[in-house]
């Protein structure tokens, strides 16, 4: 921080870094509010620290160092930072995976968290502080999402994750999936009904009105349209929801899983007609996102619009200002 604030001392470390011709870059400080800012200072640091060295003996920085008492720093420290930050570089990666602005639903907290799990696991050739870091980090770690009901909404969602969907420890998870889908396919069943219901009586209340123009037939279609009509219901009786279910399931299951640099949402989208009742599951559970940075932004850019040099601005236009920032930037 001394070394941060002191204008001599940005100087002299400038010197430095042009003479060990490492990159001209500003050290940087811890703040605690901000997600990584200990992992990129210490990043920073070790990157920088043949200069930091070199500008701490130089003689117009040793007045002043000497009078502020600052402790000098040795290479023991400088091996814990090397080992904090080949430690901490999986936690990095894995907040920039939940808190992305594109596609960080929560299909993917499970498989980071145990891949969490796997990289803190205590090895043999650990130092001692490698090894207590592991265990107070894992023990913090270890505490977040044991609700039964997160829990499962979370393994259903890691599920329909066509990215992860062979990282689940529970196979009976696709039971539960099973049941939800009869259950929400019987229930739309219903409600279609009641809608055709609705409709009728809609139809009869509008009577009067003149009736609107249906498209006209083929003459291919008029000649064979019975046979069509029967084939239709014959098709839908004969395939009941549970085996329509079962059968997108294990087709589902034995396609092999997407790569990481695809988009699950998009790949849904398109194969909405191989998985009709999957697809509408997936995505129930996928548009929940892994964390709320992405929201959070948006509370920022509402800040930086909605001003003062435009507080006259109407909420609609404010609203669509908002909107093309997030999406179309």
């Amino acid at each position: 921080m001394w070394m941060k604030r002191c204008s001599m001392a940005k100087v002299v470390l400038a010197e430095k870094q042009q003479l060990l011709q490492l990159p001209r870059h500003s050290l940087i400080l811890d703040v605690r509010t901000r997600w990584n800012s200990l992992y990129l200072m210490l990043e920073r640091f070790t990157e920088q620290y043949p200069a930091i060295q070199a500008a701490s003996l130089d003689q117009r920085l040793r007045k002043n160092m000497d009078r502020d008492r600052l402790a000098r720093l040795t290479e023991e420290d400088f091996r814990k930072a090397e080992d904090f930050l080949n430690l901490m570089k999986v936690f990095y990666t894995s907040t920039l995976c939940v808190s992305s602005e594109k596609s960080p639903t929560c299909g993917q907290i499970l498989p980071i968290l145990k891949k969490l799990e796997a990289h803190l696991a205590v090895k043999e050739g650990d130092t001692v502080f490698v090894s207590n870091l592991k265990k107070q980090v894992w023990a913090n770690l270890s505490k977040r999402y044991q609700n039964d009901e997160i829990r499962n909404f979370l393994q259903v969602a890691t599920a329909l994750d066509p990215r992860f969907k062979h990282k689940l420890d529970d196979d009976t998870i696709w039971d539960q999936i099973q049941r939800n889908l009869i259950e929400q396919s019987t229930e739309e069943d219903g409600g279609a009904d009641g809608d055709t219901m609705q409709s009728e009586n809609e139809d009869e209340q509008e009577s009067q009105q003149p009736p609107c123009k249906l498209p006209r037939k083929t003459p291919l279609e008029e000649l064979f349209a019975e046979e069509e009509a029967q084939n239709i219901v014959s098709q839908q009786s004969s395939t009941s929801i549970k085996k329509r279910v079962e059968r997108e399931l294990q087709i589902y299951q034995e396609v092999p899983p997407v790569l990481m640099s695809e988009d699950h949402a998009a790949w849904w989208w398109n194969q909405q007609n191989t998985y009709p009742l999957l697809s509408n599951l997936a995505f129930s559970y996928l548009c929940v996102q892994a964390s709320s940075t992405p929201s959070e932004r948006v509370f920022s850019t509402a800040g930086d619009t909605i001003c003062s040099e435009r507080s006259r601005i109407l909420p609609e236009k404010a609203d669509i200002i908002i909107f093309l920032n997030k999406n179309c930037f």
